[in-house]
C-alpha cells in the first residue's frame, strides 16, 4: 500500500484534525525533510569556514568559535519552546516562523561586515532552526499514524537529518575553496524560500475540532527551562576548553537547580510546559537516553576524524571533507535500507545492530590509531569512518520511531521538542568528553617530547577510545529496549 492511499484512509482523532487532510505526504516529508537537513547542515557547515572567516573580518579565534557555539546554544535550548509554539499556535504557522527566521539570519550571516554582526546572525539563525526542526517533527507525528509510515516518515526525515550532518563539512569545503565564506550562509536563502513556498501548498492549516481549546503558551516555565538549558548548554560548550575550571561547573548547576524547580512546579500543572508523563513511558524515556548516547557519537567521531584527517594527516579543509564522503555515503545506504530491514526483523533488533556497528568501528579506529599513530594509512581510516556510518541511521531512526510512537498527537510538538532537545544535549556531551580528552593526551603527549601528528593521533585514539565506551552505555540501552518490546509482545499474545 502507498505512503497516499494508507494516509487518504485514515483519520485522526483528538482535539486536531490531521494536517494531512487532502494534502500529499509525500510532498509534506519532502518539505520537512529538506528543512531538517538544513538546520542539521548549519551545524557542521562553518566549522571548514572559520580561518577564511577570521581573516577576512580580522575577529580573534574565541570569537570566532561563537559563530558555532551561537547557534548550538540557541538551538538547543529552544526546541521545546518551539514544539509548545507549534502545539499553541499551529504546527504549519510555526514552520513558517522558522524557516523565515533562519533565512532573514543567513542573510544578515553571509552579508556580516564584523564578528559581532555575524555571531548574532548565527545565534538568530538557532532560534530558527529549533523552531522548523520542532514544527518539522511535529508535522510528521501528525501526519503519519500507521507504523509503517511513520517508520517511512521518520526514516526520511532522521537520515536527512544526519546527512545533513555529514556532508556540511564536505559542503562547507567546497564552497569556501571555490567561492567565498559567505555563501556557506547565502545558500540558505533561496532553498528557504522555496521551502517556505512548498510548506504553503503542502502543508495544511491546523484545525481544530469544536469545543477544543488552544494550549497555553505558558511563557514563564517556557523562560525559565530555556534558561535552563542555555545554562547547561552553554556549560558543554564551555567545558570543550577543559573540565579543570570552575566556570563551566557553575553554569552546569545552575542549570540543573532551575530545570529541577520548574519540573516539580510543572508536576503541579493542568497543561504542563515539559510533558512529563512522557518520561514515566518506559519506551520513551530510554529513546531519549538513546538518542543522548546516539548524538554524543555522531558529533564526538566527526570532531576526532575531522580532526585526525587534517592535523595527524596533514590534509586540507576540503580534503578532509572528501574523506568524509564515504561515511556520508554509509549513512546514506544504510538510511534507506532500513524500513524494509525492520519489517523483517523488527526496528529494535535494527537498534541493536546499529549500535553493534558503532562500536566495532569506534573501537577499531582507536586500537589501529593507538598502535600505528600518525601513519595510520588515511584509506584505513576512511574505510572505517564509512563502517561507521552505516551505524549512525541505524540508531537515530528507531530511536525516533519509538520516541514519536508514544507521543499523543495534541502534544506532538512538545513531545518532539522534548525529543529533540536530549539529542542536542548528546551532541553538547559528545563534545565536551572527547574535545578535552583528545586535548589532554595530545598535550602530555607533546610535552614528552613526541612529535606533533603523532601526539595529535594518540589523542585522537583516547578519544574514539571514550566514545567506545558511550557506545557500551547505548548497548546496555539497546538491549534493555529489545527487552522492553519483547515483554510488550508477550502481554499482547
Amino acid at each position: 500500500m502507498s505512503l497516499e492511499h494508507e494516509s487518504a484512509q485514515e483519520t485522526g482523532k483528538g482535539a486536531v484534525v490531521s494536517v494531512e487532510d487532502g494534502h500529499r505526504p509525500w510532498s509534506i516529508l519532502a518539505v520537512v525533510g529538506i528543512a531538517q537537513m538544513l538546520a542539521m547542515l548549519d551545524s557542521t557547515v562553518v566549522n571548514v569556514a572559520l580561518p577564511s572567516i577570521g581573516d577576512d573580518l580580522s575577529v580573534s579565534s574565541q570569537a570566532l568559535q561563537w559563530t558555532i557555539s551561537g547557534y548550538v546554544l540557541t538551538y538547543g535550548s529552544l526546541l521545546l519552546f518551539g514544539g509548545r509554539l507549534a502545539d499553541a499556535l499551529g504546527r504549519r504557522l510555526v514552520f513558517l516562523l522558522g524557516v523565515s527566521l533562519f533565512v532573514v539570519a543567513s542573510v544578515g550571516a553571509g552579508l556580516a561586515s564584523t564578528g559581532a554582526v555575524l555571531v548574532t546572525s548565527r545565534v538568530v539563525q538557532g532560534v530558527g532552526a529549533a523552531v522548523l526542526s520542532a514544527s518539522a517533527l511535529s508535522i510528521i507525528i501528525a501526519t503519519y499514524r500507521s507504523d509503517r509510515q511513520r517508520n517511512i516518515a521518520l526514516t526520511v526525515w532522521s537520515g536527512l537529518g544526519v546527512i545533513g550532518a555529514t556532508i556540511g563539512v564536505i559542503f562547507g569545503g567546497l564552497v569556501v575553496e571555490y567561492v567565498s565564506w559567505r555563501w556557506v550562509f547565502l545558500a540558505n536563502v533561496p532553498i528557504g524560500v522555496v521551502l517556505a513556498l512548498a510548506a504553503l501548498q503542502a502543508v495544511a492549516p491546523m484545525r481544530r475540532e469544536p469545543g477544543s481549546r488552544r494550549l497555553p503558551l505558558r511563557l514563564p516555565s517556557a523562560v525559565a527551562v530555556t534558561f535552563a538549558l542555555c545554562c547547561m548548554s552553554y556549560a558543554f560548550i564551555d567545558l570543550q576548553d577543559g573540565a579543570d575550571r570552575s566556570r563551566p561547573w557553575g553554569f552546569l548547576v545552575v542549570g540543573a537547580v532551575v530545570l529541577a524547580a520548574i519540573v516539580e512546579y510543572e508536576r503541579r500543572s493542568t497543561d504542563p510546559l515539559l510533558p512529563l508523563f512522557l518520561m514515566r513511558i518506559k519506551t520513551f524515556s530510554l529513546a531519549c537516553a538513546g538518542m543522548v548516547m546516539a548524538a554524543t557519537l555522531l558529533l564526538g567521531s566527526l570532531y576526532l576524524g575531522s580532526n585526525y584527517f587534517q592535523k595527524a594527516g596533514g590534509l586540507t579543509p576540503l580534503e578532509t571533507g572528501f574523506a568524509l564522503l564515504p561515511l556520508c555515503a554509509g549513512s546514506l545506504v544504510a538510511a534507506f535500507g532500513i524500513p524494509s530491514v525492520a519489517e523483517k526483523i523488527g526496528m529494535p533488533r535494527v537498534y541493536l545492530g546499529g549500535v553493534l556497528v558503532q562500536f566495532l568501528a569506534v573501537v577499531a579506529l582507536a586500537a589501529v590509531i593507538w598502535n600505528v599513530g600518525s601513519s595510520v594509512p588515511t584509506g584505513v581510516v576512511i574505510a572505517l569512518l564509512g563502517v561507521y556510518g552505516l551505524g549512525l541511521p541505524t540508531m537515530f531512526v528507531p530511536l525516533y520511531t519509538f520516541g514519536a510512537a508514544e507521543i499523543p498527537e495534541r502534544h506532538s510538538g512538545t513531545g518532539s521538542g522534548l525529543l529533540n532537545t536530549f539529542n542536542e544535549a548528546g551532541a553538547g556531551i559528545g563534545l565536551a568528553i572527547v574535545a578535552p580528552v583528545a586535548a589532554y593526551i595530545a598535550g602530555t603527549q607533546a610535552s614528552g617530547g613526541t612529535p606533533a601528528p603523532s601526539a595529535e593521533a594518540h589523542g585522537i585514539a583516547a578519544g574514539f577510545t571514550v566514545a567506545g565506551a558511550c557506545s557500551l552505555i547505548a548497548g546496555l540501552i539497546a538491549v534493555a529496549i529489545v527487552r522492553a518490546f519483547r515483554i510488550a509482545e508477550t502481554a499482547g499474545t
